[in-house]
């Protein structure tokens, strides 16, 4: 057995201020038993509806405060899935195993849809994403659904009996697709590669195509250049190479650039240090002169004033030269001191006076040395400044027009390049459509596509053969398959031509041989749900070989329950299950009291 598919762990139905609604399943048999009227068809539209059946369950009164619906289903690889849905239709939301985050799944399927399916996401889980399905003799394909696959797994308790054909529908535009969708579940091989015939406003359409790229190449071919392009490939990679090596010659020389413009900078900045400096030392000197100046001046002054001292104290008394007048000279003390004092002052001015000399040398030979260095400083600067000015920028500006002059040839070629690139793309899409149209022309009614065979068919129906002969059916001698009716045959007899008691047992058995091959095929689905498959049958109903065995009910219930371990078998029944099979299954039991709704 394959672990593709998955099988179904809970139903859940809840709604406001009611008490939810819950059956469990397992793995193997589960068999839902129990009186009309206890919820057990509206279980079967509950799952049918939680898989994607776009019909909502049937309005029962027992259902009206339920509001939505929780179908509980785990992968044969161990994943585990939560799906919801509103009972009053709309998409599904999807929980996984271990995550909080809501993923919502569209319910419908057409080529609009712009976001994931309820059948993408159980198309994956069975291993059977992204197959085309023929749907009719011109070789047109659709994809397959999920809901495509229902027949093949959900048997309702109308369809158990039905005489029509159990693979395909009797609907004229569905019958060649739901053939083919069987013709692939007993093959694994899809019609992906099946080309269909056009049709008429599609050869038009295609024609007008071949029009438009005529036009196109012809005004492309208007725009190239007769000569010359031919190697535009060579010549843009040659091109490619010579921008490389100017451009590595350009940051060569932005480097010589940037090296000689930070020399410059500092140059400056020293000239600007050295300006500053020798304003400073020349406000200096203006200032000593003055300052000298005016030493010179107090000395002249207190030597006035040293002699007038002199004078003073060699005579103790005088004329006044105006009046002519005795002055006397009571104290001389005083004049003394004043000698003292002003001598004193003379020579601390004298010893002033030298050290301004002093000083004023210096700051002479600084002026003269900062006036040489400024010219020195200049001179380099000059220098590097022609340097920057006359060669690097000139040699810059000369490689920049390089550049320059060959990325323009470049883009030249890239637009003739760009040109002959649509030119072979239009000449291609050209050619692809003219192919289609001359392949369609070859394409006619008598293409031979793959059909049902005998051999495709045989494991099927070797499966039904050994599942009617362990449930002991009335002996059956072959199983044969009616391509008139698309139905399978035992010995010389049509499933269509049995009572609807046998019906209905031959269409399970079809179902479940469907299912047992399944599992030994890349892909399946892993569940069947069928609904009635003993109900119709009564043990007296005459055939036209005999009378059906009485225990032929049992011996389908023990069939199923040794048989069904590891994939998963639903029934819903109204008949008694053997009593020692009951421990070996999920049994279910509903009554009038007691059904799937609580009371």
């Amino acid at each position: 057995m394959n672990n593709y598919g998955f099988y179904i762990k809970k139903l859940i139905l809840e709604g406001n201020n009611c008490e939810s609604a819950e059956i469990a399943f397992t793995k193997g048999l589960n068999v839902i038993y129990g009186a009309s009227d206890t919820g057990k068809t509206y279980i079967y539209q509950c799952i049918d509806y939680m898989l994607g059946a776009k019909d909502r369950p049937k309005n029962i009164p027992e259902a009206r405060y339920y509001t939505r619906c929780k179908l509980e289903i785990e992968s044969y690889q161990g994943d585990y899935y939560l799906l919801e849905r509103a009972l009053k239709g709309g998409d599904f939301k999807l929980l996984r195993k271990n995550s909080s985050a809501v993923e919502f799944l569209l319910s419908k399927n057409n080529k609009s849809n712009k976001g994931k399916t309820i059948s993408d996401f159980l198309l994956n889980l069975c291993n059977l994403s992204n197959k085309k399905i023929r749907k009719n003799a011109k070789g047109e394909t659709q994809n397959l659904y999920f809901q495509s696959l229902r027949r093949f797994f959900l048997v309702n308790e109308e369809k158990i009996i039905t005489q029509k054909s159990p693979v395909r529908t009797e609907q004229r535009l569905e019958k060649t697709f739901q053939e083919n969708i069987f013709r692939f579940l007993l093959s694994g091989a899809d019609d992906a590669d099946i080309v269909s015939t056009l049709k008429k406003d599609e050869i038009t359409n295609k024609k007008g195509k071949i029009e438009l790229f005529d036009e196109l190449i012809s005004n492309l071919k208007n725009e190239l250049p007769e000569n010359g392009y031919e190697d535009v490939d060579k010549q843009i990679e040659k091109l490619d190479e010579y921008i490389e090596t100017f451009r590595n010659q350009y940051l060569v020389s932005n480097q010589e650039f940037q090296k000689y413009n930070n020399e410059k900078v500092q140059l400056y900045s020293k000239i600007l240090e050295k300006e500053k400096r020798l304003l400073t030392v020349t406000e200096i000197l203006k200032r000593s002169f003055i300052l000298k100046d005016q030493y010179h001046s107090d000395i002249s002054r207190l030597r006035a004033t040293l002699e007038a001292s002199y004078a003073f104290e060699s005579v103790s008394t005088s004329n006044c030269p105006l009046c002519d007048s005795v002055i006397e000279i009571t104290d001389n003390t005083n004049i003394e001191e004043l000698i003292t004092s002003v001598a004193q002052e003379i020579k601390k001015i004298t010893l002033l006076i030298k050290e301004l000399n002093h000083s004023h040398t210096l700051f002479l030979q600084e002026k003269k040395e900062l006036s040489f260095t400024l010219i020195e400083i200049r001179n380099e600067y000059d220098a590097v400044l022609s340097k920057i000015t006359n060669e690097l920028n000139e040699k810059l500006k000369t490689i920049a027009l390089k550049i320059q002059e060959i990325s323009s040839k470049k883009d030249e070629l890239s637009k003739i390049r760009t040109l002959k690139n649509k030119l072979n793309e239009y000449t291609l899409q050209r050619s692809h459509i003219n192919n289609i149209l001359t392949q369609n022309k070859e394409l006619g009614k008598d293409t031979e596509y793959d059909k049902l065979t005998a051999s495709l068919l045989k494991p099927v129906l070797d499966n039904i053969f050994d599942i009617l002969s362990d449930i002991k059916f009335d002996k059956v001698s072959s199983v044969t398959y009616s391509e008139e009716y698309h139905d399978f045959i035992l010995g010389d007899k049509n499933r269509r031509d049995f009572g609807k008691g046998y019906r209905a047992i031959l269409y399970a058995v079809f179902t479940l041989a469907v299912y047992e091959y399944l599992t030994t095929m890349p892909y399946a689905i892993g569940m069947v749900m069928i609904d009635s498959p003993l109900n119709p049958y009564k043990p007296d109903e005459a055939k036209d070989n005999g009378v059906i065995a009485q225990n032929l009910a049992n011996d389908f219930y023990e069939y199923l329950a040794n048989k069904i371990v590891h994939g998963q078998v639903i029934l819903i029944e109204n008949t008694e299950v053997p009593k020692k099979i009951i421990n070996k299954i999920n049994y279910i039991q509903y009554t009038k009291s007691k059904g799937f709704i609580p009371a």
